[in-house]
């Protein structure tokens, strides 16, 4: 059995709830970063697993999803305008084009896998 792998994790976050539902066996002691930069770099080297949105780690040829773990949510995607600027034509047609972007992109960003072929 090969030995546990370790967690990479952002200063300081924690190693997730839901970590040891995977197939791979992981050990308690994480790998701290600075940053989400150096925490891609880290898991790329092959210096253990972390937790990332699936739009960027999807997007990566050389990382690849933790076999038997489910998607996680973590949050909801809010757009804020200010008072009475969301009556504005100018930002009425930013909300627009944002929400019809983010509509294009609602498979990737709920987590589900896209085709590398």
């Amino acid at each position: 059995m090969p030995p546990p792998i370790r967690w990479i994790v952002i200063s300081i976050h924690g190693v997730p709830d839901w970590a040891s539902e995977g197939e791979v066996r992981t050990t308690e002691v994480p790998f701290r970063t600075t940053d989400a930069e150096a925490q891609i770099v880290a898991v790329r080297q092959g210096l253990g697993i972390t937790t990332l949105p699936c739009f960027v780690g999807d997007a990566d040829p050389l990382l690849v999803r933790v076999p038997g773990t489910d998607l996680h949510m973590y949050g909801t995607l809010w757009l804020l305008t200010q008072g009475e600027t969301r009556k504005t034509k100018r930002v009425q047609l930013f909300t627009e084009f944002v929400s019809r972007r983010l509509a294009a992109y609602a498979a990737l960003l709920a987590g589900l896998s896209i085709s590398r072929d």
